[in-house]
């Protein structure tokens, strides 16, 4: 158990929060401005008078360090805290560190009489928003998980907090011929995964395969996890990125695992994004005949889709993922709070197929995305478990009814018939992969209303959850509709050189048509040309 610390900007609800959250927790508050003004013997404006910022900061960083030496609290650190290196290592290094955001706005509707706040003291109005922009990027890149503060009451946030941070959901995942599964879900599972993998599958040897960015990342709390229960595993290291999904990077990874000892009752870690799933998901399956395998997703693409459900590959010069098996892990371990770290452009890969699931899932999962689509876009927390957890349940359900895409598992690649097609024929890594996909659904709700005589209501909705999500437009198109069809025909979801497409009527009612060739070069000429 580790402390929580709460960091964000003046009348955040910092002190609020965290006291109702100890209570709630049964643990110490303590609240990092009033020890400071205990230590100095005055209040927090008069130390500024006195001292200056410098002398304020000086005394709250040498007792942030003495609190986190102590047992476990929730502690509503300063405003500032995070403009010190020492500061943040510290919180990364000795608990869970939430960023409770606000709005300038309503943080001055909260704090109401700016006087005794020393840096609003002068122009609240016009400060506010000037401090809150320079030391944005800092609490992003200090805090562990976002909560968005703003239209919550103090227990909404609160009850929010608890189940973010202390509820552990399993869901379990079933499978013709390869038997039962967990997915567990939870802020900082990654620190339990040696536990959890040891009492699943003993002490086997394992090798950890992640890539060059998150190995900075994670790899270190993994390989002590493992460590800690006694689990003898070794790490190997790949470039990022879907260059890396290769024959020749499988290779190296096969000849690691040897030279590991990796024997048949060995284990493979898949720690990373989906590259990483699908690369050492397809060395595992394909070492000594199959060996287990661990995914441990840390992108959001991969936590709501691509851990789940056995699919791994390569890809080849002809395609993306043509090469490849289904092997199904024997857990997965999401952590919620690895997902702080990713970039936008990863964060809209995994929206977009947060969408797609809600959309193939039905109108509730659907109207519950559009609800909580501007949380999701500030990455707060709550909203995002809830969409990763019904993601899981869905494609759970999906796989334990089609385990190996010969049916309606199909619905899953809603919106990946042109999405793969447009980063084959743009460059993989040009055009990301949640962009590409979101132009394949909005394609697809209109082909649909052409094909099946899908509602235009259908084609706006798809389109307007997307937006919500605020995922990027493709930039450029392609010239060609002819070189689009050319990598549509070659994917390895057409069947008899048919291209076959998952189509909408509306949320949770879909079909899997194939398109003729000359309806679908008019459908993509005119989607060229607009």
């Amino acid at each position: 158990m580790s402390h929580i610390y709460l960091i964000g900007f003046m009348g955040s609800g910092k002190s609020t929060v965290g006291f109702a959250l100890a209570a709630r927790l049964g643990r110490p508050f303590i609240d990092l401005d009033r020890l400071v003004e205990e230590r100095a013997g005055m209040p927090v404006s008069a130390i500024f008078d006195e001292r200056g910022e410098e002398g304020f900061r000086n005394i709250e960083e040498a007792l942030l360090a003495e609190v986190a030496s102590a047992r476990p609290a929730v502690v509503a650190c300063g405003g500032g805290t995070i403009l010190r290196d020492e500061n943040r290592r510290v919180l990364k290094k000795s608990g869970t560190a939430v960023y409770l955001m606000v709005t300038p706005e309503e943080a001055l509707a909260r704090i109401g009489d700016a006087a005794g706040r020393p840096l609003l003291a002068a122009d609240a109005a016009g400060m506010a928003p000037r401090i809150l922009e320079a030391r944005l990027s800092l609490y992003r890149a200090a805090a562990d998980i976002v909560v968005d503060t703003v239209g919550r009451t103090v227990d909404e946030v609160v009850e929010g907090l608890v189940t973010v941070l202390g509820d552990v959901q399993e869901i379990v995942v079933s499978t013709a011929g390869s038997g039962r599964y967990p997915v567990v879900l939870g802020c900082g599972v990654l620190r339990d995964l040696g536990a959890r993998m040891s009492a699943a599958l003993g002490q086997a040897k394992t090798v950890v395969a992640t890539d060059e960015n998150v190995a900075r990342l994670h790899l270190e709390t993994a390989m002590r996890s493992l460590a800690d229960a006694g689990v003898d595993a070794t790490s190997v290291v790949v470039p990022p990125g879907e260059s890396s999904k290769n024959w020749e990077t499988a290779g190296r990874l096969l000849d690691r695992f040897a030279e590991a000892g990796l024997d048949r009752r060995g284990c493979v870690v898949a720690l990373g994004g989906g590259v990483v799933g699908d690369l050492a998901g397809f060395a595992a399956a394909t070492y000594m005949r199959g060996v287990s395998l661990v995914q441990a997703p840390t992108t959001l693409l991969a936590q709501v889709d691509s851990s789940i459900g056995g699919k791994t590959g390569v890809d080849l010069r002809a395609g993306k993922n043509l090469a490849g098996a289904f092997w199904q892990p024997a857990m997965v371990v999401s952590d919620i709070a690895a997902l702080a770290t990713l970039p936008d452009a990863e964060w809209s890969n995994g929206l977009v197929e947060a969408a797609k699931s809600a959309l193939l899932a039905g109108e509730t999962q659907t109207a519950a995305l559009e609800k909580t689509a501007p949380r999701l876009v500030v990455r707060d927390a709550v909203a995002t478990r809830a969409a990763i957890e019904a993601s899981v349940r869905f494609k759970a359900d999906v796989v334990a009814a089609d385990a190996r895409e010969e049916g309606p598992r199909e619905c899953l690649n809603f919106g990946h018939t042109l999405g793969h097609a447009l980063e084959a024929v743009i460059g993989y890594g040009v055009v990301s992969h949640g962009v590409a996909v979101a132009e394949g659904m909005r394609f697809a709700a209109r082909l649909a209303e052409e094909i099946i005589g899908a509602p235009s209501s259908t084609t706006s909705r798809v389109a307007g959850l997307l937006d919500a999500l605020a995922v990027p437009r493709l930039a450029t198109r392609p010239s060609s509709a002819e070189e689009l069809m050319q990598a549509m025909r070659i994917d390895k979801k057409a069947r008899g050189g048919a291209v076959r497409f998952v189509l909408l009527r509306e949320p949770g009612e879909w079909v899997v048509v194939p398109v003729e060739g000359g309806a679908l070069r008019d459908a993509l000429e005119r989607w060229v040309d607009e």
